[in-house]
Parts: structure tokens; C-alpha cells; sequence
């Protein structure tokens, strides 16, 4: 019988005390009351919307937050947008679209008190809202469709966890539960494959799978799940303490590997069936049989080469893992047929004997027995059952779990004590830690650590997810350090708001949806984004206290699906595997013939939303880099935006801009007739969501009579800064 770990508050402050690097402890430094007053290490508090003068001004309680603030620095808000600009601008941020002509004609129709709300209850319920959402998640988890580093082999199966987002979000999972089953769908759900694809956010790493060092690279992994999980959920830059002590926040060296620990027992998996119990136990059945009769022949030609490899490369090639260890020397009678695949893959690739020099090695007899096992293997390869549909993600062999060292130096090569898993110390003496509770086919721990990371009372989960919330709606969260709270990030524009939509988060079930509804019906999301007067500007240079709404630019990705949806050939199907829209004729010649980047062969394909599009970590879409499309490499949690030549070059010039200017003067033609005018309306509704004036519509009359065509004035319109901003 397992039983359940509680540490209890001795312990912590056991672990909070210091101790040298020569008496066998960890060298841990103590966590003093000063580190644990910092403001995202105290308790979520419950505050209530203040008092304010202008009180007929608020739409709900985030505007007296907000108001109290400007009040208190002799500031006004600005007044509320125009319809046809909160309907756009609502439309970008909920599904990363425009809204249509019809959405637009209707809206401003509609002059119900509950108008609005209703906008924003249809945007939520869209499905292309989950599509939107989950790009600022991808960017946090650091997804993409390839391995990186020097040979970028593609991931076949990484979408799976992509399109689980997007449902994820559509379905308004709660918050709680979707980073519950991000960090242990597998131990939470075990026989509901969508609860494994989850765990697809543990394996979004760059992996360079070509590593001499096994070891190495399972241990690049680890220290990079266990950084990206501190930044995602908990806020904190617990990467900084990987080879040392964090210099600014109270987080030990020692902090980081028993956070680590949490994840020492996974497997690394891109081969999870995804079927019902009795097709994958049937399915399982097959694969096991056909296994045992690979290994029958693998072992066969093992026992032919053994002699000659005891004489010129003995044991296994250096950098082999402690399992294949074990297996080697396992005897042949009590291998499993997994050791051995795992003991004649490594001595395959053994480069000490290579395979032409077999001939002068073994003796003719021997030799004619290896080339024939040799084809006989190559048959029995091939007759594989056919494969059930796969994910990859993360899972336990067992609920024994390998050792954690503490690592001097962060270096593998210099291992330290062995730690128990724990939470940071100074988050543990305000939320009591985590009970593992071992289980029959894994160790639950990070079951414990998803149920400690989403415990109503943590004071930096739901605090660093709504002010996530708030930077997707104002351009900058009221912790301008999205992914740092820490002693080095910013400190909360409006503390006490903060507080509040966190607490309101966990109140309202942590539902996302309510918690965007909340936000973007707020007076304070709906302010004009026109220049602010020159006293707001003096007194608030950049606009922390929303004296006004902030312009923002469109990231690449929502620039092409505007561009798709004005032109009337934008692709709004769900799911699937990623596409390969053309790239420019510049870069065709570096996809080696289409391995690299295989263009879609269907029209309809080249224009799926922009998330569906394969995102290959060594050669990313030129257009959305020239957008400040995030590296991959590494969790994004706000995306920069730059102001340079080739996106001004690529609105003009792109066959991207080109086909979309020409698709939409084929439908103005079509939808408005011969009418200039009609014409002049029609593509300034398109693009920019709105009727030109009388001076706009004069100046385009005046362009297409002298001789420009109606393709070039669309592509004129999308390349104005009014397409590329919200607002």
C-alpha cells in the first residue's frame, strides 16, 4: 500500500533553513519575512470597488477601480468609442477578425439597451473565439510543428494538442481544469485519451533529438518544463535559479530541481494511442505479438555479432541511459522484447563497428545467417499493424519514480543530493503544500502539483491569468511583466483590481468566458482610443491609469485572416493538421523541393486561419515574422511590436497582399455593381469596417479615374494603418 506525502510546516521551515555546500545538505539560503511580503506572495485580498465622484460613468465594478485611480491623479476617462469602432474592435479581440458588412449594418441597426452585450455574447459563443484564444496560449507554451536545432524533423502529432486548446477554450473548460489537465491529464483521466493529448503542453520544447548524450537531452527537457511551468502558471522567472540561487526573487537553486522533481517520473511519449478501450486493447494485443517476433529475430542476429563485438566494441556506446544500461546486461533469456530494440538500435548505431565491416568480420557460414535474419527482419518490420491514431504528451510507466538531484551548477555532469519533490518555500508558507498520493500506473505528482497550482487560496495563479485576461483586451496587462511578478517586473498599475478579478476568476467558477465578458463590458475597455489631452499625456506618459483605450496593432497572424476574410476566401474550418500556404519565390528554393515546406495543393487549405498554419521553428511564415512572430524556442508571454521596413514591404508587395487585393475587387464588383460610389463604399467597408467620408470617398473617385484599377485601391485600403490597428 502507497502512502500519501503531507509535508507539514516543520518540514517547510526545515527546508527554509540554511545550510553549507560541505555538510551533504542542499545549499539552500533561509526565506526571510521580507521575501515572503512581496505583493504576489501574499494572499489574493478581498477588496471592494471604491467610491468614486463620477459614479454614472461605470458599467461595472472594474470601472471604479479604474476611475478612483484617475480621480485620484485629477484625470477623466475618454469618452466611449463609436459603434462601429467598439464592434471592430470587440470582434478582433474575442475571434480575431473583423466583423462583416451584415455584422456591421446590423449592430448599428440594433438600438436596444442590451445591444452590445448581445455582440459580445455572439463573439464568445463563435467558434472562431477559441481559435483566437489560443494563439496567446500557444505563445506561452511555446508551440510549434518541428523539433528545431539543426535537422527540424517535424512533430506529425503536435497539432492534436493545438486543436485540444482551441476545444478547450470553445467549450469554456474551466480555468482550474484546464491547467490541471495540462500538467496531469494522464494521471486525472487515464483512460480519456484527450486528457493525454493535454499533457502535449509538457512536450512543445525544442528537442534536439540527434543528442550524442541521452542524458543530456532528457535532462534539457526536464529543465525546460520545469522553467516554462513557473512562467505559464505561477508567474516567476524559476529558470533563473536553474544553476544558482535567483539573484532578485526568493527562489532557491534547491527550489528549482524539487519543482523538477514533480516531473522525474515522465515518459516522453509520441506514441499514444487515441481509441476506445477495446479497439486499443485489441490493437495493443497485435502490436505486442508482432513485437515479440521482431525481437525473436533481433536477438538472433545479436547472438551472431555478440562474439565479435565482445573482441572489437565491448558494451554499449558511451551516453547510454540507465535503462538500456540494465537491459544490456540483462541475460538474453530475460530480455523483454522493449530491451531488445533498445540494446540493437544502440549497437546498430554503434559507429566502433559500422556495417561494412561485417564481411571481414565474421566467418561466411555466420555471415549468410546474418543477411538472411537481416531480410527476415526487414519482413517482419514491415508487417506492422497499421497504427491507431497518435498524440504525444506525457505519461508514468509505474509509480516508481527515478531519483532528482540537485545539480551544482545546473550541470548534469556534477550531480548534488538527492531532492524530494516541493513546491517553492516561500509559496509553501502561504499555501499549504501539495499531498502525493501514489497510484497504480504513475507516482501523482504532478496530479499534487496541478491540485496545489489551482487551490482557490494561490495567491499567483489566478492573479497572473486574469492580468493575462487584461493585456489581451489593453495591450499591457496591470502587471506590465506578464510572466515576471517577481521582484524584478513591474509592480500592479491597479493593485487592488488585480486582487479583485482574480478572486472574481475563482468566484465565477474560473470561467474564462465571464471573465473576458466581465472585462470587455466594462466603460473602461470601451474608451476612444484617440489621442489622449495633453494633461493625461503629462501626468501619465503610458497611459498605466487608462485615461483612454490603447491603439493596437494586429499581429501577423490576424493581419492575413483580415486580409482572407475581406477578400471573401478565408477558410473558417476547425482543426486538422497545419498547412503551407506559398512562400515567396526567395525562399522556395530552401524547402528542398517541398520537404521543408510542402504547399498545400487545395485553394481551400492555402487559406485556413492563420493558427492552422505549420509552424516550423527554422524557417517561420516570412510574413508573420515580419510581424514580430514570437521564437519558439522559449514561452512569449507578450509579443513585441516593431515599426521596420519589410512589414511595409510586405503589405505592398506579398503575393499574399496581391491575391487578396485582387479577390476583393472581384467581390465589390460582384456585390455592389458599376457604381463608383456603391464600389468606393463596399471596399471601405471591407477592410476597414466602416463607410469612407465624403473627402475619402473623393480622393478614391479621383484615384480610380486616373486609370488605377479597383484591385489597386483595395490594396491601397489594406495597406493604411487603420487595417493593421484595432482602432
Amino acid at each position: 500500500m502507497h502512502r500519501a506525502h503531507l509535508f507539514s510546516t516543520a518540514v517547510i521551515l526545515a527546508l527554509a533553513a540554511p545550510a553549507s555546500a560541505d555538510d551533504g545538505r542542499l545549499p539552500d539560503r533561509p526565506i526571510t519575512a521580507e521575501d515572503r511580503d512581496h505583493w504576489a506572495f501574499r494572499p489574493v485580498k478581498k477588496v471592494a470597488p471604491t467610491v468614486v465622484l463620477l459614479a454614472g460613468w461605470t458599467r461595472n465594478p472594474i470601472d471604479a477601480f479604474i476611475l478612483a485611480e484617475l480621480e485620484s491623479n485629477g484625470l477623466k476617462p475618454a469618452p466611449e468609442a463609436g459603434r462601429a469602432t467598439l464592434l471592430r474592435r470587440l470582434s478582433f479581440d474575442l475571434t480575431g477578425l473583423p466583423p462583416s458588412p451584415n455584422d456591421i449594418d446590423t449592430f448599428l441597426r440594433d438600438r436596444s439597451p442590451d445591444a452590445y452585450e448581445n455582440v459580445v455574447d455572439r463573439l464568445l459563443a463563435s467558434p472562431q473565439y477559441g481559435i483566437r484564444q489560443a494563439q496567446h496560449w500557444l505563445d506561452l507554451a511555446r508551440y510549434a510543428d518541428t523539433d528545431g536545432f539543426e535537422f527540424d524533423q517535424a512533430r506529425p502529432d503536435a497539432w492534436r494538442y493545438r486543436d485540444w486548446i482551441v476545444n478547450a477554450l470553445n467549450a469554456d473548460m474551466s480555468y482550474d481544469r484546464f491547467v490541471r489537465l495540462q500538467l496531469a491529464g494522464d494521471e486525472l483521466a487515464p483512460d480519456d485519451p484527450s486528457a493525454f493529448i493535454a499533457t502535449g503542453f509538457n512536450r512543445c520544447y525544442p528537442d534536439m533529438v540527434d543528442l550524442n548524450d541521452q542524458k543530456l537531452r532528457r535532462q534539457n527537457a526536464l529543465n525546460d518544463i520545469t522553467e516554462t511551468t513557473g512562467l505559464v502558471f505561477l508567474g516567476l522567472t524559476i529558470g533563473c535559479a536553474r544553476c544558482h540561487d535567483h539573484k532578485f526573487d526568493p527562489i532557491r537553486q534547491a527550489d528549482f530541481y524539487r519543482l523538477q522533481a514533480f516531473f522525474a517520473g515522465s515518459r516522453f511519449r509520441d506514441d499514444y494511442p487515441l481509441a476506445g478501450l477495446a479497439q486499443r486493447r485489441a490493437h495493443e494485443a497485435a502490436l505486442s505479438a508482432w513485437r515479440a517476433r521482431v525481437a525473436r529475430v533481433q536477438s538472433a542476429i545479436l547472438r551472431i555479432e555478440q562474439p565479435v563485438r565482445d573482441r572489437i566494441g565491448p558494451g554499449l556506446p558511451m551516453g547510454a541511459l540507465d535503462d538500456a544500461v540494465a537491459a544490456f546486461n540483462r541475460p538474453d533469456d530475460r530480455r523483454t522484447p522493449a530491451d531488445v530494440a533498445t540494446v540493437y538500435s544502440l549497437l546498430h548505431h554503434d559507429r566502433r563497428i559500422r556495417e561494412a565491416d561485417w564481411p571481414r568480420l565474421l566467418d561466411a557460414e555466420s555471415l549468410a545467417r546474418r543477411a538472411a535474419l537481416l531480410a527476415e527482419l526487414d519482413r517482419t518490420v514491415r508487417s506492422a499493424p497499421r497504427p491507431l491514431p497518435r498524440a504525444r504528451g506525457i505519461d508514468e510507466a509505474g509509480p516508481d519514480v527515478p531519483p532528482t538531484r540537485f545539480l551544482r551548477r545546473g550541470e548534469l555532469r556534477t550531480p548534488g543530493p538527492v531532492v524530494p519533490p516541493a513546491v517553492p518555500v516561500v509559496l509553501a508558507l502561504t499555501v499549504p503544500p501539495p499531498r502525493i498520493t501514489p497510484l497504480a500506473e504513475s507516482s501523482g505528482r504532478r496530479r499534487a502539483l496541478a491540485d496545489w497550482l489551482t487551490r482557490p487560496e494561490h495567491p499567483l495563479t489566478a492573479r497572473v491569468m486574469v492580468n493575462r485576461l487584461w493585456q489581451s483586451h489593453f495591450g499591457r496587462g496591470l502587471v506590465a511583466t506578464s510572466s515576471d511578478l517577481g521582484r524584478m517586473g513591474d509592480e500592479p498599475s491597479h493593485s487592488e483590481l488585480l486582487d479583485w478579478l482574480a478572486a472574481e476568476l475563482v468566484a465565477r467558477g474560473w470561467s474564462l468566458k465571464a471573465m473576458h465578458r466581465l472585462i470587455v463590458t466594462s466603460a473602461a475597455y470601451r474608451q476612444s482610443s484617440r489621442p489622449r489631452t495633453s494633461a493625461a499625456r503629462e501626468a501619465d506618459p503610458d497611459n498605466r491609469l487608462l485615461s483612454g483605450q490603447n491603439r493596437r496593432r494586429l499581429d501577423g497572424e490576424t493581419i492575413r485572416d483580415a486580409m482572407l476574410a475581406a477578400s471573401g476566401r478565408i477558410n473558417l474550418a476547425l482543426g486538422g493538421p497545419g498547412v503551407f500556404p506559398p512562400l515567396p519565390p526567395e525562399l522556395t528554393k530552401l524547402s528542398s523541393k517541398g520537404a521543408i515546406w510542402p504547399v498545400s495543393p487545395r485553394e481551400g487549405d492555402r487559406c485556413r486561419r492563420s493558427l492552422y498554419v505549420f509552424v516550423r521553428r527554422n524557417l517561420r511564415y516570412p510574413f508573420f515574422e515580419a510581424f514580430d512572430r514570437p521564437d519558439t524556442n522559449a514561452s512569449c508571454p507578450q509579443r513585441p511590436v516593431t515599426t521596420i521596413a519589410p512589414q511595409a514591404l510586405s503589405l505592398l508587395n506579398s503575393p499574399l497582399s496581391a491575391e487578396a487585393a485582387h479577390a476583393l475587387a472581384a467581390l465589390v464588383e460582384s456585390s455592389a455593381g458599376s457604381d463608383v460610389n456603391s464600389r468606393i463604399e463596399s471596399a471601405y467597408l471591407m477592410t476597414l469596417s466602416r463607410r469612407p467620408d465624403v473627402e475619402e470617398k473623393a480622393l478614391a473617385s479621383r484615384f480610380l479615374a486616373s486609370g488605377s484599377t479597383l484591385a489597386d485601391l483595395c490594396l491601397a485600403l489594406m495597406n493604411l494603418n487603420e487595417f493593421v490597428y484595432i482602432d
